[in-house]
C-alpha cells in the first residue's frame, strides 16, 4: 500500500527523450546528458506510462497501467520492480519524483 508520503513520479521532459523499441527492448536516449540506455520490457512500459501520464504518478498506478495494458504479461507482482525501475531511471536522469 502506498503511503501518502510516497513518491510520485514524472518522467523528464519528453522532448528530452527520444526512444525506439525493437522486439521488447527500449533504446533510449537522453538528449539533457546526451547518454543512451537499453531498457527491457517492464522499463519501457514504465517510461512509457511516465511519458503519456502527463501527471505525476505513484507505484501503485504505475502498475495497475501496466496490468491494465499488458495483461498477458502482468504478473500482477510488478510493484516492487517498478520501485527498482524508477529509483534506476531517477539515477539516470529519466524521472524524478514529486513528494507530497
Amino acid at each position: 500500500m502506498q503511503s501518502s508520503s510516497a513518491p510520485r513520479w514524472r518522467s523528464v521532459g519528453p522532448n528530452a527523450i527520444a526512444w525506439r523499441e525493437w522486439d521488447g527492448e527500449f533504446v533510449v536516449r537522453n538528449e539533457r546528458t546526451g547518454n543512451s540506455h537499453l531498457l527491457g520490457t517492464l522499463a519501457g512500459r514504465v517510461l512509457g506510462i511516465l511519458l503519456e501520464g502527463g501527471e505525476p504518478l505513484a507505484t501503485a498506478e504505475i502498475a495497475a497501467r501496466v496490468e491494465k495494458d499488458y495483461p498477458d504479461a502482468s504478473t500482477g507482482g510488478e510493484a516492487v520492480a517498478i520501485d527498482r525501475t524508477l529509483a534506476e531511471f531517477h539515477r539516470l536522469g529519466l524521472a524524478e519524483p514529486e513528494t507530497t
